[in-house]
């Protein structure tokens, strides 16, 4: 590896900053920690309770008290297309204080569904192309969420059946009536692109293939 003005390699601890040419990368990880997007999802949420939770939590004017403050976005996906409220929250950004933000958490935690932590600014698509038919997938990076399984997993992307595509219709219709593990798919970051699209029209040629 080249030698780099901006990281240094310690035998104790590994990789590191430099103290005299990194302020600013300091400040900028420093400031990407106080960004973070909260995710509900779920089958049939309470969402007539969550507008009420954000009217009352989330605020899009930045306070002038001291306390240092988060910067915010939320986002929804239900499961049922007939209760899904498209991107009711997620491109407003929202400042509140860490206390409001730990209360906000703990409101959204007593309802129904799965309330995550997801990477700031990271909302993106992924297309495949299945017999012909294109299928979009809208796709998250989740830093933390309960697994099916015992142990949680983090650093993960989440995908959902979103309606981007229009041939998305013949299956977002019936997401909801699928068991659960069908409903959202998660891959690790470092599959491979190759990867990602086996998954994506495995877990698509399922869900297409599931009779309800």
């Amino acid at each position: 590896m080249n030698k780099s003005k901006y990281i240094h390699y310690n035998s104790r601890y590994g990789w590191d900053l430099n103290d005299d040419a990194n302020l600013e990368m300091r400040l900028f990880a420093k400031a990407q920690r106080k960004q973070v997007t909260i995710l509900s999802y779920g089958c049939d949420l309470d969402h007539h309770t969550i507008k009420k939770i954000a009217r009352h939590y989330l605020n899009r004017k930045k306070p002038d008290a001291a306390e240092e403050t988060l910067e915010i976005r939320y986002d929804t996906y239900d499961a049922n297309s007939n209760k899904h409220e498209e991107s009711q929250y997620y491109w407003k950004t929202y400042f509140i204080s860490e206390r409001t933000f730990a209360a906000f958490l703990q409101a959204l935690h007593r309802l129904p569904g799965t309330h995550i932590r997801c990477e700031f600014n990271v909302r993106g698509h992924f297309e495949v192309i299945l017999n012909g038919v294109e299928f979009s997938t809208r796709v998250l990076k989740a830093l933390d969420f309960p697994s099916m399984y015992k142990e949680d997993l983090n650093g993960r992307y989440l995908l959902f059946i979103d309606t981007e595509s229009p041939d998305n219709e013949m299956i977002r219709h019936k997401i909801h009536l699928l068991p659960k593990e069908l409903q959202s798919l998660s891959l690790p970051l470092d599959s491979s692109p190759l990867l990602w699209e086996l998954l994506v029209k495995d877990w698509i040629t399922a869900i297409l293939r599931y009779e309800v």
